[in-house]
């Protein structure tokens, strides 16, 4: 059976492409890691990434406020702070 693409209409006025390709630096030892684990469970990373944004996105401010404060206590300060 063959598979049905998935259109998504956007509206004309709009000038943003539909994707767009970033690139973010993260600690080599701590991505390989992601990136074993995820070949290890058969998931694409970036299928993972993407639901990790939603998920923060979609996420109230206390969930947001739990996730910065675990990374915190796991990692340190390492954002910015000018």
């Amino acid at each position: 059976m063959a598979k049905k693409s998935i259109k998504t209409k956007v509206p004309a006025s709009s000038g943003k492409p539909l994707t767009s390709q970033r690139t973010y630096r993260f600690n080599t030892e701590l991505f390989e890691s992601f990136e074993e684990d995820c070949a290890r469970h058969l998931a694409n990373p970036k299928l993972v990434l993407e639901a990790l944004i939603l998920y923060w996105l979609e996420g109230d401010s206390k969930t947001r406020s739990a996730i910065a404060m675990r990374h915190r206590q796991r990692f340190g300060n390492t954002g910015s702070e000018d």
